[in-house]
C-alpha cells in the first residue's frame, strides 16, 4: 500500500471507537475515512496532527478506511492551553465551510502544517487567527495586492483597492480604521494586535471582514459560529 501524509482536518466519533476522519494530505487533498482504533494503547491522533497512513478501499461503502496512522507532527501544548485549541476549533470550522471533498491544494496543505506547528510552539498567539486567513487568501489565489498609493476602500466582491466611488455591495473603508488594519494584514504587520489603541471592536470587525472576504471569492455562504467564541477569548 502506498503511504501518504495529510493532516488531520475533523475527527468525529460515530460510535464506540468507529471515527469519521477527514484529512487533508498534499497527494490527494480533503478526503474523507472510517477508522477504528484496535484498543486504549492503539495510535491515537487528534485534530490538525500530521500524520502518516495507508488507505483500504471498501467496496460496499464510497467511503474508504483509514490504515496504520503513525503520528508525525504531534500538536502538544494546543491539547492543554485552551486559547491555542480554541483556535485550532476556528479553524477547523472555516476550512470545514470552505473546503469541499476532494479539494486538493498543496501550497494550502504545507502552509497549515508549518502554521499549526508555529501555533504549538507560540507565547503570543493574537495574531494566529489573522495569519490564518491571509494564508488562505494565498492559497486560494484570491490574496489583493496593496497598491502604493493611498487607497479609499476595498471591494470585497471584486477584490480590489480603489479611490473615489464606492462601488455598490460590502466594502472595507476608512472607517474605524479598518481599511489600514486591513492593509496590515495583507502585509504581515502584526503589530497592532498587542497595540492598546486599536480597540477590540476594531479587531472583531477586521476578521469578521477577512473571513467574509473568504468565503465571497470561494463562492460560499459564511455561517461561522466560532467567531462569538473569538471575540469572548480575546476579550475582543
Amino acid at each position: 500500500m502506498k503511504e501518504l501524509n495529510g493532516i488531520v482536518i475533523q475527527k468525529k466519533m460515530i460510535r464506540d471507537q468507529l471515527c469519521l476522519v477527514k484529512v487533508f494530505s498534499e497527494s490527494n487533498g480533503l478526503q474523507g475515512f472510517w477508522w477504528k482504533g484496535s484498543s486504549k494503547t492503539g495510535p491515537k491522533f487528534n485534530l490538525f496532527d500530521v500524520i502518516q497512513f495507508q488507505i483500504k478501499e471498501d467496496q460496499k461503502d464510497h467511503t474508504p478506511w483509514l490504515r496504520n496512522p503513525q503520528v508525525t507532527q504531534h500538536l502538544f501544548h494546543s491539547r492543554i492551553d485552551p486559547t491555542k485549541s480554541a483556535t485550532l476549533l476556528f479553524f477547523q470550522e472555516v476550512l470545514h465551510h470552505l473546503l469541499e471533498e476532494h479539494y486538493q491544494n498543496p501550497p494550502l496543505y504545507h502552509f497549515l502544517v508549518q502554521l499549526t506547528l508555529d501555533l504549538d510552539s507560540a507565547d503570543q498567539v493574537q495574531s494566529y487567527h489573522f495569519a490564518f486567513a491571509v494564508g488562505l487568501m494565498r492559497a486560494l489565489g484570491c490574496c489583493p495586492i496593496v497598491p502604493k498609493d493611498n487607497p479609499e476602500w476595498f471591494s470585497m466582491k471584486e477584490g480590489q483597492f480603489g479611490k473615489g466611488y464606492v462601488p455598490p455591495g460590502l466594502n472595507i473603508t476608512k472607517d474605524q480604521n479598518q481599511l489600514a488594519l486591513f492593509i496590515d494584514i495583507l502585509q504581515h504587520n502584526w503589530d497592532f494586535a498587542e497595540n492598546k489603541n486599536v480597540t477590540g471592536a476594531q479587531k472583531r470587525s477586521l476578521l469578521r471582514d477577512a473571513i467574509e472576504y473568504l468565503f465571497i471569492q470561494m463562492e460560499k455562504k459564511s455561517t461561522i459560529q466560532s467567531l462569538e467564541i473569538f471575540y469572548e477569548l480575546f476579550h475582543l
